[in-house]
């Protein structure tokens, strides 16, 4: 093609696409919604799926004993039984008074959490964090024996990563499924919209198609400016979702990590380490769902 006829049809496109005005705009919000609502959701199952291999990844059972303290050589005693256990690589005690420094430490800049609390009045527990080695199937034997009141009635509870991260799973799982389902809703409404658009151009310049048919012209180019208003759709969407998505996420960010019940117990993923993939992800969904759209209309009303 010429380098006129190029020049040409790129004034074409964008010109057909301030024409259509509110039918461009409609694609454009459309568009970016569905691009947010699906960036948001990828954004959250990956952090899910961080967390959750973090949480594989950590081998340990919290044993947590009963209200009632016992005297420090219990204590010890119960340690070295726990040591000795198969699959039991190491055991660490932490006592009430040491829990409630380390929360202390933990939220020193919310300190007005802790402020009623002291030795006299502690809400927690003498804990021993055990690190296990092993199948899943030893990780098991080792919770049914440490969960048996006849061998160990000193603990009250004992939980371990594994229920924590079939919990997550589930919630992942979860997500996914309504992740699905938005995406298909939404990727359908804009491929509509973008097929609207695309025939109202079409009908508003059917007069000037039927002329270029006439002399010859192509049925590539004549269709060529309609593809190209629906990818400046795409494109426009994306940037415009790209950069509301960097606000929504670093609002949570910040959100997340100023919240004194979740700072430092859940892992979150800086932006600067994904923004790559979100805005590849925004750049391909745009152009899949304009293309298809415009396609549709241009294989039923232009007949190319």
């Amino acid at each position: 093609m010429r380098r006129y006829s190029l020049s040409y049809l790129m004034s074409r496109s964008f010109k057909g696409f301030s024409r259509n005005g509110l039918m461009s705009l409609a694609s454009v919000l459309i568009l970016t919604s569905c691009m947010l609502i699906s960036g948001s959701f990828g954004l959250i199952i990956y952090n899910l799926y961080v967390n959750l291999h973090s949480l594989n990844e950590l081998n340990e059972i919290v044993c947590m004993c009963n209200y009632d303290k016992l005297p420090d050589e219990q204590y010890a005693e119960l340690q070295t039984r726990l040591t000795e256990l198969p699959n039991v690589d190491s055991v660490e005690f932490t006592s009430r008074e040491e829990a409630l420094q380390l929360m202390r430490e933990k939220y020193a800049q919310h300190p007005q959490l802790l402020d009623h609390f002291n030795e006299e009045n502690n809400p927690f527990f003498e804990v021993y964090t055990i690190t296990y080695s092993g199948s899943d199937q030893d990780a098991t034997n080792l919770l049914f024996t440490l969960r048996n009141k006849n061998e160990f009635p000193e603990f009250r509870t004992v939980s371990d990563r594994i229920e924590t991260a079939n919990t997550l799973e589930k919630l992942k799982n979860t997500i996914l499924w309504i992740f699905g389902g938005f995406m298909i809703v939404l990727v359908f409404i804009s491929i509509v919209i973008i097929m609207n658009t695309v025939r109202m151009a079409i009908a508003a310049r059917r007069e000037e198609i039927e002329i270029m048919r006439y002399i010859g012209a192509t049925g590539w180019f004549i269709s060529f400016p309609f593809m190209m208003e629906s990818f400046i759709t795409g494109l426009i969407s994306a940037v415009i979702a790209f950069g509301l998505q960097f606000l929504t996420y670093d609002y949570m960010i910040r959100l997340l990590t100023s919240d004194a019940s979740t700072a430092g117990i859940i892992t979150i993923i800086p932006f600067s380490q994904v923004w790559y993939w979100v805005a590849l992800g925004f750049v391909v969904l745009g152009f899949i769902t304009s293309y298809i759209g415009a396609k549709i209309s241009l294989s039923k009303y232009i007949k190319v």
